[in-house]
Formats: C-alpha cells, sequence, structure tokens
C-alpha cells in the first residue's frame, strides 16, 4: 500500500505541479477553492468509506459473507439517488455558488456538480475493498485513477480548457478508478457469495450501522473542515492574487497532510478486526503514529530548510508571498497528519467520545480565522494552535485507553 499510495500521490503531485505552473495564481486559486468546496460537500457521503471499512472489515473476521453482499448491495442504490441530489443542487444553485466565489463561469459549478456525483458513490468500492484488505486492487485502482487524473489533466489544459478541462479530469479519472474497483467486487453484486461460516442468511443490523455513520460522519467531516476551511473561509478578506499564493504554499501543507494515508488505510481494517477479536489494539497504534511521525518529521524538515527549492519545484517559480507561510503549514498539517492516525483508530474501536472533540475544535478554528486574519500568515498561526491543542487531547485520550486495557 505505501507503494501503491505513494504512486498515486506522486501522479495527483504531478497534476498539482502542472497546473500551478501552467494556470495563472488566479485561476489555480479558484481551482483550489472549488476542490476544497468539492472535498466539504462530499464528505457527508465520504464518510461512508470509513462506515464501510469497519463493517465490511467486522463481517469478514466473523465470515459473514453474505452480510457482505446485502451490505454493498443496499448502499449502491442509496448512494445512487444521493448523488443524483447533490447534482440537482449545484444545476439548480449554480449561480449563487459562483458568485460567492467570484468567478462568472457557472458551467464550473455544473463540473463540480458532477464531480461530486461519482465522488459519492467512489467511496463504496474502496471501502469494500479496503475492508476486505484487498490491498493490490485498492492500489491499481489509486495508480490508474492518479495517472489518468494526470495525464487527462495535462491533455485538456493544454488544449486550453484551463479549470473547466482541470475539474474534468478528475470526473473521468474518477469513473475509470470506479471501473476498476469493481471488478474484484462484481462477485458480490452479481453472484452469491461463499457460504458464510456462521449461516447463510444475511442479517444486517440497520440501527448499529445507523449509530455508527452518525458520529463517523461528525468525525470525518470535523477534520475535512479543520484541514480545508482555511481557504474558504479567507476568500472575503483577501484578494484573487492573495488567495492564489495561498494556495501555492498550501499544496507543501498538503503533501505532508497526504503521507499517514498509506499507513491509516492498512492500520483501519486490521484494528478493526483486532477489535471484533477482541484484542488489544494499542500496540498498532502506536507503530501507526510512529510511522506517520517520523515521515512527517523528515518531510517537514525539507520543506522548512529548503522552502525556495520547494516551491521552485513545486510551482516552477518562488513567489515571495509564499515563503513565509511554509512553516506554519508544515507544522499545522504535520500535527494534523497525526491526529488522522487517531481519529481513524477510534473510529476502528467505536470510541466516539473523543471524536466529537473533533467537532469542537472545528468552531475554535472557525472563530479564530474569523476574527484574526489581518494577514494570511496569522491565519496560520491560528489554524497551528488548534491542530497542536487537538493532537495533545489524542494523546490524554491514548493514555486513558491504556490504562483501561491494562485494567
Amino acid at each position: 500500500m505505501l507503494v501503491a499510495t505513494t504512486l498515486a500521490n506522486l501522479f495527483n503531485l504531478f497534476y498539482q505541479l502542472f497546473m500551478v505552473r501552467f494556470l495563472t495564481p488566479v485561476d489555480f486559486g479558484l481551482l483550489d477553492k472549488l476542490l476544497g468546496l468539492t472535498i466539504i460537500t462530499a464528505m457527508p457521503t465520504g464518510t461512508l468509506q470509513a462506515v464501510v471499512i469497519k463493517f465490511i472489515a467486522s463481517f469478514k473476521a466473523e465470515k459473514k459473507y453474505s452480510n457482505i453482499q446485502a451490505f454493498l448491495c443496499l448502499f449502491l442504490g442509496k448512494l445512487v439517488l444521493v448523488g443524483i441530489g447533490i447534482l440537482l443542487v449545484f444545476i439548480i444553485f449554480r449561480s449563487n455558488i459562483s458568485a460567492y466565489y467570484k468567478t462568472n463561469n457557472d458551467f464550473l459549478i455544473v463540473i463540480v456538480g458532477f464531480l461530486l456525483f461519482i465522488s459519492t458513490i467512489f467511496p463504496l468500492n474502496l471501502g469494500a475493498l479496503q475492508g476486505l484488505e484487498k490491498f493490490k486492487s485498492l492500489g491499481t485502482a489509486s495508480i490508474a485513477s492518479g495517472l489518468s487524473r494526470f495525464g487527462l489533466g495535462v491533455l485538456l489544459v493544454k488544449l486550453g480548457f484551463r479549470v473547466e478541462g482541470a475539474l474534468t479530469a478528475l470526473i473521468l479519472a474518477s469513473v475509470i478508478g470506479f471501473c476498476i474497483s469493481f471488478i474484484p467486487l462484481r462477485k458480490y453484486f452479481f453472484f452469491k457469495p461463499e457460504k458464510d461460516a456462521v449461516g447463510a442468511n444475511a442479517k444486517l443490523n440497520l440501527n448499529d450501522i445507523a449509530k455508527y455513520c452518525f458520529p463517523a460522519f461528525i468525525a470525518l467531516f470535523s477534520f475535512t473542515l479543520l484541514t480545508n476551511m482555511d481557504l474558504q473561509l479567507i476568500s472575503p478578506y483577501f484578494s484573487a492574487e492573495e488567495a492564489g499564493y495561498f494556495a501555492v504554499a498550501r499544496m507543501i501543507g498538503k503533501i505532508i497532510l497526504y503521507l499517514p494515508v498509506a499507513v491509516t488505510m492498512v492500520m483501519f481494517p486490521k484494528i478493526a478486526a483486532e477489535h471484533t477479536q477482541h484484542k488489544d489494539t494499542t500496540g498498532t497504534l502506536k507503530k501507526s503514529l510512529l510511522l506517520v511521525g517520523i515521515m512527517c518529521f523528515v518531510a517537514g524538515a525539507i520543506c522548512m530548510l529548503f522552502p525556495n527549492v520547494i516551491l521552485k519545484t513545486l510551482a516552477g517559480t518562488v513567489y515571495p508571498e509564499c515563503i513565509p507561510l511554509v512553516l506554519p503549514f508544515v507544522v499545522s498539517m504535520g500535527f494534523y497528519a497525526l491526529c488522522s492516525v487517531f481519529l481513524y483508530y477510534y473510529l476502528s474501536v467505536h470510541n466516539m467520545k473523543f471524536i466529537y472533540i473533533a467537532g469542537a475544535c472545528v468552531f475554535v478554528q472557525a472563530g479564530l480565522i474569523k476574527f484574526f486574519h489581518n494577514s494570511l500568515i496569522q491565519v496560520m498561526y491560528m489554524v497551528c494552535f488548534c491542530a497542536i491543542g487537538l493532537f495533545f487531547v489524542n494523546v490524554l485520550g491514548l493514555i486513558k485507553i491504556k490504562k483501561a486495557y491494562a485494567n
């Protein structure tokens, strides 16, 4: 998974590098804001990926194969309907949304709507593969999606479609990834699954699934807001050029934030299975935190020591306005990367107490940005404060959990 996610992230990075070089700062800032809107809007359905991983991993550990089939078929139908509803909302309110993002191109909002449609159903396949621990298939789909994103993005932007081309490439790449990820899962949709070790009849407890969905949504939606709200909230206070410089510097922070993806993708289903089998899960958590901590420290040190080189590599040129933002971006996203490990751990063991703390942190961070935005660097200091605070709260939570296992 480390190899697969590294390749997928490299292609995603190449996509970002190409866009930041071939789009103007204003266009790139608009693209980054629309992508942030996509991430935030898709979170209610994107949360389903965590739910799918948790329950599919548990069904697999208990050898309830008929439950896996019933679960996937049930949610595929519901997600298609939800995706259509989201698309219609973006089509109807395209003028209002485009006005907020200071663009006259309403068609961009329609494209975002189609992107959200495919983003609504894609997590079902990814979560199923992850829960079943089919990491080779998951890695193949991730690499194919990343490669398609980069290749199609280059082609469409080179043809002169600018932001429209960059967004359309994401839609086509997601469709390709969805089709590839569906192949190893097709038996759960079109054929009878393997005979259950504990009975052939599927018995889904929809009440348990619903109870898990709400805190999972709160947790993942809160984390998405914490790591994406900065660019969304600064839009009314800063010019399009300043937002563009902010988006360029933000690329470095996003690299740090995405480092633990391979670790959490493997950790989540394994801890969920261990928890189902009533095993001590803190050992796996500590190993995951150590790996992520080392990765973030090394990458962060390189970015802080050589910011000019990194920016030159990423953007093709060094914008002086971006230099002061590198350090706070690296620090904040590094701590949020560690927090993401805690977040998925709590989701895998059904420990919802500490998850709601992330929700409270959203309001704190939003309030701080609202009242302290005299400069872009001040905004980033507020984000750093919240990231570090949330990390130490999670550490205290881990200490309490470890004591509970000891007792």
